[in-house]
C-alpha cells in the first residue's frame, strides 16, 4: 500500500475516532475507527478491472445502506419502509441525549458516515489525480460533525483540530517525495494555518449554531402522578432505606411541581430524552454549582428518579426529563437495586444578589392561582405589607409560615385552598389547624408567594443526614418552596426550619426580619390579619455574638494557624538537631540522612555508610561517613590485639574508601585537605558535624525550589528512627 493510502487513512481514522465523542463510552470511537478501516480496505475491490469502479461503489454503498436498515429496523416506527426508517436516523440522532447511547440504532448514522467518507478519499487518493485535498476534507467533515453533536464540548482547547492539522501538513510535505522524489513547494505548510485563520476570524464568537434546533425532540406522554401526597406514608415508614446516595452533600430532589389547580399540585404530563428536550421557560441563574452523585435504590417505589438539581447527564438508559423542573422520570417502574451516577446545576446566588433581586414579568405559569379565595389573597397581602423587595416579601412568608404551626406527620393531607386554609387559620383542636406535614408548609408559602407576585414552586425530595455515603429513609422524605429571582435562578426556602436554612444564610434573613419586625403594626382583631413577625430566638438559631468586639478573636486564630504549625515542626526539627550533634560522628551523618530524606534522595535499605557516601560523589561525605563507620564499630577501649586488628582492618576500608571517593569527586579534595586540618585543630566531633553541614548545604543546593523552601518546615526527619 502506498505512502498516500496509508497517510489518508491514519487522518480519516484519527478524525472517526474524535467523531465518536458525541457518544457515550470509548466503544462508539473503536467502532468508527473499524469502518473507516473497512472503507480503505474495499481498496482492492475498487482496483478490480473485471468490474468498473462506479458499480462497485453502488454495490458498497446499497450493502451499507441495507446493514443500516437492519440495525435500525426493530426500534423504529414503522419498519416496514426502508427510506423512511434510514431518513429517520439522523433525528433519532438529534434527538437523542447528549452525549448519545452507544445502541445500534444510534451509531449506525456515524458508523454510515464514517463508512461514506472512507469509500470518497480511498477513491480520490486512489484514483488518477492522486488528490492530496480530499483526505483533509474528509477528516474536516467527520470533526464539523463531531463538534456539532457535542455542540463544541469534543475538542474544547483544539489540540485534536491540531493533531489533524499536524498530520495533513506531513503528509502534504512528505508523501509525494516518498512516492515519487518530486520536490514539494516548502510554503505549503503556511495554507492550513491561513484556513484556520480565516476560520477563526469568520466564525462567529457567540451564539453557534445547534443542529438539534432543526428537529422537533419526541415526546412522550406519561401521565405521572404527583408524589406530594406520599409524605405521609414515606414518614410512616421510619427507618426504611428508600436508597443510598454517595457524593456531595446536597439535597435529593424527586420532582418539581409547578401547576397548581387550587385542588392539588400537577407533575408534568409531557417528558422527553434527557439533552434533547428545548431549553427551560425559566434559565438558569448567573451563579450555578454542578455535582455529581450515585445514587443506588433500595425499597424506593414508583419511577420517578431521584437526582441533584437539574440534571444534565443520567447514566440510566430510557430515563426522560421535563426540561422546565428537571424533573426525571423512567418508563419502567423503578427496581431495587439498581445504581446510577447523575449530574446536575444548581443555582447558588450570594446573599447579596438576592437583597435587590427583582422576578421576571413573564412567568404567567408559576404566579397562576385559579379561584383563590378572599380569605388566602388578603392574608398574603398582610403579611408583606411592609416587605420592599422581592427576597423580603419571601423572607416574610417564610416566617409567618412556620411561626406558631407544628409539623405533624399525622395531620390531615393535602394542598387545597380549603386544606390550606384550615392550616393557616383553622380553631384550636379542629383536625389540620395549625399542624401540617411538609406539604402544607411549602404549598401556603408557595401560594401565599403566588398572592404577591413570586414565582414559586413545590419541590418534593429528601433531606438525608451529613456523610460520605448517606443513607436517605422515609423519615426524610420531604418537601419545600422555591422562588425565582431573575438572573438568579430558582432559590428554596425552608418554612418547616425557618432562618437556619434554605437558600440564603441565617443571619441575612435575621436583619430583614429585624427591620420588619420594628415597622410591623400590631395585628387587628379580624383572623385574617398576618401575626406579628418576631426575630428567631437564640435556641433557634443559635446565640448572636457581637462581631465588633470579638471578631479580631477569629481572625487571630485563622491568622495563627498557618504560622503555628511550621514553627512547632521547625522547634521539634531544632531539638532533633541538638540531639544528633550530642551523637559525635554517628549523629553527624544521621543528618545527613535527614538531608538524603529532604532532598528526595532516600538511598535503599541496608546500604553502609561509606556506599553512600560513595553515591553521593561528595569528598566531605565521604570524609564523615568514614567517622562515622569507626565511630559505630571500632573499639572504644584502649588497643589490644583483636582491637588492633579492627582498628586496622577499619583503617584498611577506610583507605580504599576513600581513594575511590578521591577518584569520582576529584574536584572537592582541596576542600577535604582543609576539613582535615580542621579537625586536627577542633577534634572529631566538631570536625564530623562541620562536615555533615557541608554535605547538607550540598545537598539543599541540589534539591528543586520546592523542597528548598518546605526544608525548614518538612515533618518528614521527625519520623526518621
Amino acid at each position: 500500500m502506498s505512502a498516500r493510502v496509508v497517510w489518508a487513512a491514519v487522518l480519516v481514522v484519527v478524525a472517526a475516532m474524535h467523531l465518536g465523542s458525541g457518544w457515550q463510552g470509548v466503544v462508539p470511537s473503536l467502532v468508527f475507527a473499524v469502518a473507516a478501516v473497512v472503507g480503505f480496505g474495499c481498496l482492492p475491490l475498487l482496483r478490480w478491472r473485471r468490474l468498473p469502479v462506479g458499480f462497485t461503489v453502488f454495490a458498497l454503498v446499497v450493502l451499507a445502506l441495507v446493514g443500516g436498515y437492519w440495525v435500525a429496523r426493530p426500534s423504529a416506527v414503522d419498519s416496514t419502509d426502508p427510506v423512511p426508517v434510514l431518513l429517520d436516523l439522523v433525528p433519532r440522532l438529534l434527538t437523542a441525549a447528549r452525549p448519545a447511547p452507544a445502541t445500534p440504532e444510534l451509531l449506525a448514522p456515524g458508523v454510515l458516515l464514517v463508512f461514506g467518507v472512507s469509500l470518497v478519499v480511498v477513491l480520490a487518493v486512489a484514483g488518477r489525480g492522486r488528490a492530496l485535498v480530499a483526505p483533509v476534507v474528509g477528516a474536516a467533515v467527520l470533526y464539523t460533525c463531531a463538534a456539532l453533536l457535542t455542540a463544541g464540548r469534543a475538542d474544547r482547547v483544539g489540540l485534536v483540530a491540531v493533531g489533524l492539522v499536524v498530520v495533513a501538513v506531513g503528509g502534504w510535505l512528505v508523501v509525494d517525495r516518498l512516492e515519487t522524489g518530486g520536490r514539494v513547494w516548502s510554503g505549503l505548510a503556511a495554507l492550513p494555518v491561513a484556513v484556520v485563520a480565516g476560520v477563526a476570524v469568520v466564525l462567529p464568537s457567540g451564539g453557534a449554531f445547534e443542529p438539534r434546533e432543526l428537529v422537533e425532540p419526541p415526546v412522550t406522554d406519561l401521565g405521572v402522578a404527583s408524589p406530594l401526597p406520599q409524605l405521609a406514608a414515606w414518614a410512616n415508614l421510619g427507618d426504611t432505606e428508600l436508597f443510598r446516595v454517595r457524593g456531595p452533600e446536597r439535597a435529593v430532589r424527586l420532582v418539581a411541581l409547578s401547576d397548581y389547580s387550587g385542588a392539588a399540585w400537577r407533575a408534568a404530563s409531557l417528558y422527553g430524552p434527557l439533552g434533547a428536550v428545548a431549553e427551560p421557560d425559566l434559565p438558569a441563574g448567573a451563579r450555578v454549582d454542578e455535582v455529581e452523585v450515585e445514587i443506588t435504590v433500595g425499597e424506593l417505589t414508583g419511577r420517578w428518579l431521584p437526582t441533584v438539581g437539574r440534571p444534565t447527564a443520567v447514566t440510566v438508559d430510557g430515563a426522560m426529563v421535563d426540561p422546565d423542573s428537571g424533573s426525571l422520570v423512567l418508563v419502567e417502574e423503578l427496581a431495587p437495586g439498581l445504581s446510577y451516577r447523575v449530574r446536575g446545576v444548581l443555582d447558588v446566588p450570594d446573599d447579596t444578589d438576592l437583597l435587590n433581586a427583582t422576578v421576571p414579568a413573564d412567568a404567567d405559569r408559576y404566579l397562576r392561582l385559579p379561584g383563590l379565595p378572599y380569605s388566602l389573597a388578603e392574608y398574603g397581602r398582610q403579611v408583606v405589607r411592609n416587605a420592599r423587595t422581592p427576597y423580603e416579601r419571601a423572607v416574610a412568608i417564610e416566617q409567618v409560615v412556620k411561626q406558631g404551626r407544628t409539623p405533624d406527620a399525622q395531620a390531615p393531607v393535602g394542598s387545597s385552598y380549603s386544606r390550606l386554609e384550615r392550616f393557616l387559620f383553622g380553631a384550636p383542636g379542629e383536625p389540620g389547624a395549625n399542624a401540617g406535614t411538609a406539604e402544607q408548609f411549602a404549598s401556603a408559602f408557595a401560594v401565599l408567594g403566588r398572592v404577591v407576585g413570586l414565582p414559586t414552586r413545590v419541590v418534593v425530595g429528601f433531606q438525608p443526614a451529613a456523610g460520605e455515603e448517606r443513607v436517605v429513609r422515609g423519615s426524610d422524605a420531604t418537601a419545600w418552596p422555591e422562588v425565582y429571582f431573575a438572573g438568579w435562578g430558582w432559590v428554596p426556602f425552608d418554612p418547616v426550619a425557618g432562618v437556619s436554612s434554605g437558600g440564603s444564610s441565617a443571619a441575612q434573613k435575621r436583619e430583614v426580619l429585624d427591620r420588619l419586625a420594628s415597622i410591623t403594626a400590631s395585628p387587628t382583631s379580624t383572623p385574617l390579619s398576618a401575626p406579628p413577625l418576631v426575630t428567631p430566638s437564640a435556641a433557634v438559631a443559635g446565640p448572636v455574638v457581637d462581631g465588633g468586639s470579638q471578631r479580631w478573636i477569629g481572625y487571630a486564630v485563622l491568622g495563627g494557624v498557618p504560622v503555628l504549625l511550621p514553627a512547632v515542626v521547625g522547634l521539634a526539627r531544632l531539638v532533633r538537631r541538638r540531639r544528633l550533634r550530642a551523637a559525635g560522628a554517628t549523629g553527624a551523618w544521621a543528618y545527613v540522612l535527614d538531608g538524603l530524606l529532604l532532598a528526595g534522595r532516600v538511598p535503599p535499605p541496608g546500604r553502609t555508610a561509606p556506599d553512600i557516601a560513595a553515591d553521593l560523589g561528595s569528598a566531605a561525605a565521604v570524609e564523615l561517613a568514614g567517622l562515622a563507620d569507626r565511630a559505630a564499630f571500632a573499639p572504644t577501649a584502649g588497643p589490644g590485639p583483636v582491637a588492633g586488628s579492627a582498628a586496622g582492618s577499619a583503617a584498611v576500608e577506610w583507605g580504599s574508601v576513600a581513594r575511590s571517593a578521591r577518584s569520582t569527586a576529584g574536584s572537592a579534595a582541596g576542600a577535604q585537605v582543609g576539613l582535615k586540618g580542621m579537625a586536627q585543630a577542633a577534634g572529631p566531633e566538631v570536625s564530623a558535624w562541620e562536615l555533615a553541614r557541608q554535605v547538607r548545604g550540598e545537598l539543599r543546593r541540589a534539591a528543586g525550589w520546592r523542597r528548598r523552601v518546605l526544608w525548614a518546615v518538612d515533618p518528614r526527619p521527625l519520623r526518621r528512627r
